[in-house]
């Protein structure tokens, strides 16, 4: 005990004289509590004390500044090294990258395709309440993924919410190798327009990009659309590549400032961008759970198209996470490690991202299925051939098919047949045949993609206020 109170006094000392004055205050008085509390708990409780539980959940209240910083045991420092290594053995899910200690549930943000999650029916939207026997109310994300991962082939149950259902289902999960990134890329050849998505970013990813621009530079596209909805980030270096695609040699990228505005690192593209890169307009899609390096990604293209009309590059969806924060893994004793919000991310331009996001120059919010009720509604008086004894029209016959099941087909022809569908692609569609239309009819809309931005937004509503005023009727 006296070693591992040693540990704690010298930790805190150390602390206390890097501290601003003004939120100093007697380090010697608390630590002579602390020293009491654990004294009188191990001599008088009729409760055994353990140590090591006590000592981390008083570093880790110590430490919780912010979400991001927290105290890592020893078999979570372990945990963070598996996760930094090629193989990862789990159920395929993506979560969301915080959420309020508080919470009930964990929202499931994506499931990935051919996963041992996918192949269990748990689904986009499904809330997590409870995994195995324990709860997730109080738990963070790295707590939450560590109590999902485990050995190949070993079960995990969960606890899930799902609508309109109201009793909570419980599902198990035999774990398996999953993938760190799924990407695909698909060309619509009624339009001329090339579609790319990625889920993370992986050493992959900017021979990916490189691959789709290429090809529609080569054959004159309308455009391309880089789906980064759900892109929690991923290798920070990937998405300093794919900007070494677009800008020239030397330009800012980002910097790292710390707590006094003291910028301790900055990044400039280093690569040679593609050649006529700036004559093919780009539609970068994005939502709340678009965060970190590809919240970097997004708002340094439009940051360069806002300040040197330089890039066709739009953004479309939602307004992104907001994560700007930067976190350092500090090796301590016992094979332990503090991880460490150390400063935050600033975008070239000096443009600031942490608690605010991306904001898209069109907005789409996600549109919600309708209800059952709704449902029954439109279906029960909603329509003339609802109403007793309505007169059906003829429907010729036809040869019946034998629809394959959607759970047989390869996960890249499902998402085939969901990317047909998404309202935000088909928005993205919309705004780049527009901006090929506009572009025809006015010549000075090539090469100044501010004012084709205006053009498009005069010319095309999505989900912005429609601003009107009165006529007088006589």
């Amino acid at each position: 005990m006296n070693k591992t109170f040693f540990i704690l006094a010298s930790m805190l000392t150390l602390d206390a004289a890097i501290m601003d004055q003004k939120r100093a205050f007697n380090y010697d008085t608390w630590l002579h509590t602390f020293g009491e509390i654990i004294n009188l708990i191990e001599t008088r409780s009729y409760k055994n004390l353990i140590i090591e539980d006590a000592m981390s959940k008083a570093f880790e209240a110590y430490v919780q500044l912010d979400p991001h910083s927290s105290f890592l045991t020893t078999k979570e420092c372990k945990n963070l090294q598996e996760k930094m290594s090629e193989e990862m053995f789990g159920i395929g899910v993506v979560l969301p990258g915080e959420k309020a200690r508080d919470d009930e549930f964990f929202v499931i943000v994506e499931v990935q395709p051919d996963s041992p999650a996918e192949k269990a029916t748990i689904k986009q939207g499904d809330k997590i309440i409870q995994i195995d026997t324990t709860p997730v109310k109080g738990l963070d994300i790295d707590e939450i993924m560590n109590l999902i991962k485990g050995e190949k082939g070993t079960p995990v149950e969960l606890k899930l919410l799902r609508a309109p259902q109201q009793e909570p289902m419980t599902i198990t999960v035999t774990r398996g190798l999953v993938k760190k990134e799924m990407a695909a890329a698909y060309y619509f050849p009624d339009y001329n327009i090339y579609y790319l998505m990625l889920t993370i970013f992986s050493e992959k990813s900017t021979k990916n990009v490189e691959h789709v621009l290429k090809k529609a530079i080569k054959e004159k596209s309308k455009g391309v659309i880089i789906d980064l909805r759900n892109n929690t980030g991923g290798l920070f270096d990937s998405a300093l590549e794919i900007l070494n695609l677009f800008l020239p040699k030397g330009s800012p990228v980002a910097s790292i400032k710390n707590r006094d505005k003291k910028v301790m690192g900055s990044w400039k593209a280093s690569g040679k961008p593609l050649a006529h890169i700036t004559s093919i307009p780009i539609i970068i899609l994005v939502n709340n759970y678009t965060a970190s390096a590809s919240e970097i990604l997004a708002g340094v293209l439009q940051e360069y198209r806002k300040q040197k009309d330089s890039f066709p590059v739009f953004i479309v969806g939602d307004e992104t996470f907001g994560k700007g924060s930067i976190q350092e893994i500090i090796p301590l004793t016992n094979e332990c490690a503090l991880k460490l919000t150390t400063g935050l991310y600033y975008l070239a331009f000096d443009k600031e991202i942490q608690g605010k996001g991306v904001e898209p120059d069109f907005l789409i919010e996600q549109k919600l299925a309708l209800s059952e009720t709704a449902k029954w509604v439109t279906t029960t008086y909603g329509k003339e051939s609802s109403l007793k004894d309505s007169i059906k029209p003829a429907i010729p016959a036809q040869a019946s098919k034998t629809k394959k099941n959607d759970k047989e087909l390869p996960w890249r022809e499902r998402k085939k047949s969901i990317i047909s569908q998404d309202y935000y692609v088909q928005n993205a569609i919309n705004l780049l045949n527009l901006y090929t239309v506009g572009c025809l009819d006015n010549k000075q809309l090539k090469g100044h993609p501010n004012k084709a931005l205006s053009f498009l937004k005069g010319n095309y509503v999505i989900d912005a206020l429609i601003q009107c005023s009165d006529v007088t009727l006589n």
